[in-house]
């Protein structure tokens, strides 16, 4: 009978997946006939020549579950996938407007030039943030390609010289080899206006997403905190600090967490995602320096940096008692220093080791439930 359910469930996930691939042909079709009407109907002395009640399309005859359910399947791309339907049809905009699961997916990722951060993703946020009611949210805020200032500010001078020369084909090629310098005082009092709007704006995002005395941040169910790459957070405003502060939120629905690193200063006191079960880092083992109940998690994903050749910290995984997944990212190739260690994780049914997998040398698993296990 379960086997038969699943098989059903399956099934019914493939025909949604269909019918999607069907409602965007549906979408793009419509726009192209709407346009093609639009410009008979203002063509000087002609006119529109069809049906004066042309048949309704199939999808018009789709249940509202069913279109409620490939709507949700468009939304795991992201609630901004959502708005171009609302203007799809009425119907379409009622089942959009009153469906909150369809508008918790936030995801703010950046791109290197910051076109994509304006005035409108402010809104789109408050939207999300108003349309979703009480559901939980998944948000994303995704910060490895903000650039700096000095590099921004070179990149967009260099495109506009680029575009000043688009006419002229044998000036193209020279600037390939275009190198754009700063003269004067380069230290972090410099400020680009325009660069400085942007960080605004991303702040005021950050800001919109977590709300009055982070009353939104109370319904994270999921979150990806990514920060710039660089080490001078200086050169970037207030971005990385305003990401780095949210570790010290309370959030109780905090179900799944993926982060860069942690800030170790806050590594004392209760927990602060009590509800926390999926943790991935690329941060060394956490355990013991962040203020997480590790006794909770189902799902862990760390980096090991062997370049030291110390693995005494590995014993601590043996806390992660309810344990069922387990990845561990291995650097550096070092000669591993110490005896050999034991943990202990009685769930665990998948381990999973990338890179450098001597650690198996060292570090023995004691896992009696463990079904699959694979070596990168």
């Amino acid at each position: 009978m379960v086997s038969l359910l699943s098989t059903c469930e399956q099934q019914i996930t493939e025909l949604s997946h269909q019918i999607y691939s069907k409602l965007q042909e549906y979408v793009d079709l419509r726009t192209s006939i709407d346009r093609s009407c639009h410009s008979w109907s203002t063509a000087e002395g002609s006119e529109v020549v069809g049906e004066t009640n042309p048949k309704p399309p199939p999808i018009s005859r789709c249940p509202d579950v069913i279109l409620n359910s490939i709507f949700e399947i468009v939304a795991e791309e992201g609630s901004h996938k959502i708005p171009p339907l609302l203007t799809v049809s009425k119907r379409f905009h009622r089942l959009a407007m009153s469906n909150p699961l369809l508008w918790t997916k936030i995801f703010i990722v950046l791109h290197e030039d910051l076109v994509g951060i304006n005035s409108l993703s402010t809104l789109y946020v408050n939207a999300c943030l108003e349309r979703s009611g009480d559901a939980l949210l998944d948000v994303v805020l995704d910060c490895r390609s903000l650039p700096q200032r000095r590099a921004y500010m070179q990149a967009y001078i260099c495109d506009l010289i680029r575009r000043s020369v688009e006419d002229k084909q044998d000036k193209i090629d020279i600037l390939d080899y275009l190198s754009c310098e700063f003269r004067g005082e380069v230290g972090y009092g410099c400020q680009y206006p325009l660069y400085e709007r942007k960080l605004e704006l991303l702040l005021g995002i950050i800001r919109t997403l977590t709300g009055p005395e982070n009353v939104h941040v109370r319904r994270w169910r999921s979150t990806v905190i990514s920060s710039p790459y660089f080490d001078d957070l200086d050169s970037v405003g207030g971005v990385d600090e305003a990401m780095r502060s949210l570790l010290g939120v309370e959030m109780p629905n905090l179900q799944s967490l993926l982060i860069d690193r942690f800030d170790e200063s806050k590594s004392d006191g209760p927990s602060l995602w009590p509800a926390l079960r999926e943790l991935t880092t690329s941060a060394m083992i956490p355990i013991g320096r962040v203020p997480i109940d590790f006794t909770s998690l189902t799902s862990l994903n760390f980096h090991h940096y062997n370049y030291g050749g110390y693995i005494s910290n590995f014993s601590t995984l043996s806390q992660c008692v309810a344990l069922q997944e387990l990845t561990i990212n291995c650097f550096g190739g070092a000669i591993i220093n110490g005896p050999l260690i034991e943990v202990e994780l009685p769930m665990l049914t998948l381990l999973v080791l990338e890179g450098h997998v001597g650690l198996l040398d060292h570090v023995r698993f004691i896992s009696p439930k463990l079904e699959d296990w694979s070596l990168h």
